[in-house]
């Protein structure tokens, strides 16, 4: 990676399989991007025009107030994925530092399955979750408080997509799973 968190290592996107991975790890990354803006645009602009009245008026228009709640879940699953899709999660690497490099490989293969099953089954109950949600109510917008839970099912879901590109890369091209993870995971 770079300092600007793009990926330092680009794939050849040239055969077909890989030119799928390639636009599917591009869609999760400018999907969960633009989730990100747009709930920290929707969040400012909200907020500011309640600054604005209550300034103007000496009252609020209420609303605003809820926004974060609903909002603020799906500015940190956006960032969340999307850091995880350019490969800066947050990760403890003192075993991986004395592993050769086929054993990491296998180490981390087996973490991302782990990723797969764990999060695709936390955005599965997520939707329970969502669905028991949908009966609360926001008392001013009455918005239901269910769309702040959707982003749990969109995060997880993302990150077990993320986890299970990041198998189909190992698959498929060993040399980008390495550059996927972080420099310190696969070292040469």
């Amino acid at each position: 990676m770079n300092v600007q968190g793009k990926l330092v290592y680009q794939p050849s996107c040239s055969s077909t399989g890989i030119r799928l991975l390639c636009g599917l790890d591009k869609a999760t990354e400018y999907t969960a991007i633009g989730i990100f803006m747009a709930a920290i645009i929707s969040l400012f602009l909200f907020l500011g025009a309640d600054v604005v009245v209550r300034y103007l008026t000496t009252q609020s228009l209420g609303w605003p107030a809820e926004m974060p709640n609903l909002l603020f879940p799906w500015l940190v699953m956006g960032a969340i994925v999307a850091a995880a899709q350019r490969g800066q999660h947050v990760a403890v690497n003192a075993v991986l530092g004395l592993l050769n490099i086929p054993v990491t490989r296998v180490l981390m293969l087996v973490m991302q399955l782990v990723v797969v099953v764990t999060f695709s089954y936390l955005s599965y109950i997520g939707v329970e979750v969502v669905r028991i949600a949908g009966k609360q109510l926001f008392p001013i917008s009455g918005i239901s408080s269910s769309y702040a839970y959707m982003a749990l099912v969109y995060g997880f879901g993302a990150i077990a997509l993320t986890a299970l590109t990041n198998i189909l890369w190992w698959l498929a091209d060993p040399s980008a799973f390495d550059n996927r993870m972080t420099k310190s995971e696969v070292a040469e």
